[in-house]
Order: C-alpha cells, then structure tokens, then sequence
C-alpha cells in the first residue's frame, strides 16, 4: 500500500514538561500512558486527564463537504506517549457514520497520523581512498580527470545517478503515515497491522483507542528520544461514496509528506529503547550518521559512510555504504570480583569494518567504556585490578597502500582496569612488522612477558623480534628487540 496523495492530517503533539499548553502548542501531549490503558474503546483511563486536543468546523482544512456544527463533526481526542509506543484515544461526534473496516478503505470515517523522527546527516556523494574524500555534488563531476582520476566517465555516471536515487530511498524510513482503521493500525507503505484499534458506536458518533508500538515507530536517529514531528487528520464520510469528504487538522499549514510542517514536539521525560539503554545510547553517540529502530530489545543500529578503499580512483563502492551494528554479540573476556569484562563490537570503522569496544559492567550498570578495535584479549591480575592485553594482528596501512602497507604486523596495548571497573591509560607496545613475512605472538599466562616473531620462509622458521618483560619496580615493561640471523 503507497502513501495517500492527500493534504490529509490531524492530530499533532507538542510536549513540554507533562503537558504542552494546547492554545500556543497545537496538541497537548501526555507524557506517559495512563494508568490501566488499555485497547477496549472504553476511554474510562483517559477521563481524568484534559483532552489533548479539541476539534471542530475552526480545524477544517480540506473536503468538499463543510461541517455544519458541533454535532456533524466534532472531537476530544487523548494523546499520550511512552516507550511502549504512542496512545490514541477519542470521542467524535458524528451525525453519519461510515467505519472503514479495511485498511483498503480509506475513504471512510477514521483518524490518520503521521510521525517523524530524526534523522542522520547524509554523507557527501562521495568516494574515498588513501588520499582521501572526493566528493561528486553533480554528475558533471564525472567529467573532471582531477576528482576522478581513472575509469569510464560513463560507469561514473551510471554510477552518480543510481545512488542519488538510492539516498531519497535511505531517508524515507525516518516518517511514517498510519491509519487507524477499524480493522487495526495501518503504516501505510507496508503489508497487514502494526498496532490495535477498538472503535465503539456511542449515540451521536463513535469512540476509540489505539497503540502504534514503538516498534512501528519510523526510525530514529536519537537515543534517548526527545524530538518529535507528529500531525494528525480526522477524515469523515457521511455519503458513504469512495471519495474523501471532510478533514479536520490540527494544522493548517500541512503539507502532505513534509515534515517541516508538522508540530515538533520536545519530550520532557524522552524515550530510552534497548535491553541496554546506557550502552545503546552511547554507542549511538559515538558513531557519526547513526540510527536504529527504536523497539523494547533493540540491540542493532546502522551507520551511514563513504567507505575507504585504497587505490579507488572511480567510484566503486555505494554512497553511502549501509553498515549494521549488532550489539547483543558481545563477549566475556575477564572478570574482577563482581565485574564483567566484556568486548563489543560497537564502532564502525572508516573502512566499513567494524571494530570492538572494551565494556565492563556490573550486572547492567555501565562502568566504563573504551575503544579496543580488536576481540584478542588477555588478562592477569595486577592488583588493585587487572591488566588487560589487546592483541591486534593485520596490515601495516588501514588501506593497504604505500610501500609495505599490506605487509604483516602485530601490536598489543596493556590496558589496566581499576577495582572500580575503570580503564586507564593504555601501554603501547610495538610489537613486530615484517616485509611481506607472516607474524605471530605469544603471552605466558601471567602476562609477565609477550613475544613478537616473524616467521621465515614457508614458515618452516620463527624468528624472536621483540619481547616485553614485565618489570614491577617501574610497572612498565621493558622491551628487547632481536636482529634477524646473520645471512651465511
């Protein structure tokens, strides 16, 4: 089901602390979904609270039929919002009722929302390598032999307009249209219910409630969430005819689809979505271009980027490169007491690799954070805590470029962890970087020494390029570097 070509919206929120002044605000907005809610039409938890927003002949933006009185259309509508989703619920007075019983029918009596929520910075149509960005604002750009230095100026072009198509397609999750039908919440664009409703006849009209769940939600990318666009529409049919009659608004301004003309909204107490809200968020954070699908265990979020790749001297690769986040692939590593040591991949890195974080906890409680790139880790205690030793094995150049940059090599960090689960200062360690040879290393258990060696040819031979003692008079390690065999 595509989105309907109406000027068709109604309901709009603007939350301040608990509730947003509904003569400056549009809508007031209840932060919290009243107590005992529930999707039965019954409306009896909501009577205690004011309505959120009133409507009548004033709010008409639309239809060829005008509403007459207070008794042809009117409504009270509730409005309230939580991390289980978004609360609706409202009287109407309505002198002919026409309930749409499928989604399909879009034309008769019901209410419609729309909701949008923030969204990343899109990247610079652009491609990267070692020597950096090179951005492609037009397709003319193609054209010019110092941005695009090899290649078909035509697969450059091709190129060009396939991803400018693709960037309106990455923005379009970020708002959503639903329809609160009789037969269930519709996002419209999407098959089947995402939500309930429960309409109920009453004497002069109809009443409702509804739930759009925060897992149908349009994406976000703020975490915790405090901004929001919201419009909402009520449409009426009194001729019971495949045509739209009558639309009242809580804004006159809308414009179909255009969220600059919705009423934003600012959430006192904002949403916090995930099995780990406090890592969640901070991960979020700490990667640019960002967002997830907000749910009650979200764990995953996604990352736009231009993804580097040595010698790409054309574009190759998309702009931007969708890179996903899975959080819940965490793993134990150490544990003091009663902390855990955990890595996480959490980082995306300018490659489109991702890249892990050291995290210790106790129980959920977050105690600290700390950029590891690799999962190789080792651990001894040394009190008042414990040491912890990344290994990180690869290429001499992130991009493999320049002389030797795809050679082997092998560092490691000591990185000390407090009792309280904080890390400190990391050591850095050389470790061993070879001409094209393969590398290896090795710890004793206690990690009172680490070894670097570069092995010979077919590695039929190993040879001892550096080794770090620890010493515990200076808490540092003393590093000893061993020349290769003399050649006979």
């Amino acid at each position: 089901m595509t989105l309907l070509n109406t000027s068709i919206s109604l309901f709009l929120l603007a939350a301040a602390p608990a509730m947003a002044d509904s003569a400056s605000q549009g809508l007031r907005l209840h932060e919290g979904h009243p107590a005992g809610f529930k999707v039965d039409g019954a409306l009896g938890e909501w009577k205690a609270l004011p309505p959120s927003l009133s409507l009548g002949r004033e709010q008409q933006v639309a239809g060829t039929s005008q509403v007459t009185s207070p008794q042809d259309l009117s409504a009270q509508l509730w409005v309230a919002v939580g991390p289980e989703g978004l609360a609706v619920a409202g009287e109407v007075r309505d002198d002919r009722v026409f309930l749409s019983a499928t989604p399909e029918q879009i034309h008769h009596d019901h209410l419609e929302l729309w909701l949008a929520l923030p969204q990343p910075e899109m990247p610079p149509l652009a491609f990267v390598n070692q020597f950096g960005e090179h951005p492609l604002a037009t397709v003319d750009a193609c054209d010019d032999s110092e941005v695009v230095t090899s290649g078909d100026p035509a697969a450059c072009r091709a190129w060009w307009k396939k991803q400018t198509e693709r960037r309106k397609q990455l923005v379009r999750p970020f708002i959503a249209q639903y329809g609160l039908m009789s037969g269930g919440v519709v996002h419209f664009g999407k098959k089947g219910t995402v939500g309930p409703v429960r309409y109920e006849l009453m004497e002069g009209g109809y009443r409702f409630e509804a739930l759009i769940p925060a897992s149908a939600f349009p994406r976000s990318a703020e975490a915790p969430l405090r901004d929001l666009k919201v419009l909402v529409s009520l449409v009426d049919n009194d001729e019971n005819k495949n045509k739209l009659e009558t639309f009242l608004s809580s804004v006159k301004g809308q414009r179909f689809g255009d969220s600059s003309t919705f009423q934003a909204v600012k959430l006192a107490q904002p949403l916090r979505f995930g099995a780990w809200p406090e890592l969640f968020e901070r991960a979020l954070k700490s990667n640019e271009r960002s967002s997830y699908q907000p749910g009650p265990d979200v764990r995953t979020f996604e990352v736009w980027l231009n993804p580097a790749r040595g010698y790409q001297y054309s574009p190759e690769l998309p702009s931007p490169e969708v890179v996903s986040v899975d959080l819940s692939k965490m793993e134990p590593q150490a544990s003091l007491n009663d902390i855990e040591v955990l890595t996480v991949p959490a980082q995306v890195e300018p490659t489109g690799s991702l890249g892990h974080w050291l995290v210790s906890r106790r129980d959920k409680a977050l105690l600290d954070t700390r950029y590891s790139g690799t999962r190789t880790v080792l651990n001894t205690r040394r009190p008042p805590g414990l040491h912890l030793l990344l290994v990180t094995e690869g290429i001499q150049s992130l991009l493999g470029t320049g002389t030797c940059g795809a050679c082997p090599m092998v560092s490691f960090e000591v990185v000390p962890m407090d009792e309280r689960g904080r890390f400190a200062q990391a050591m850095s360690l050389e470790g061993a970087a070879s001409q094209g040879e393969k590398v290896e290393w090795d710890a004793s258990l206690d990690l009172s020494r680490i070894d670097a060696f570069i092995l010979g040819a077919e590695g039929k031979s190993r040879q001892l390029d550096a080794r770090y003692t620890w010493n515990p008079k200076t808490g540092r390690y003393d590093e000893k570097r061993f020349e290769p065999p003399a050649t006979p």
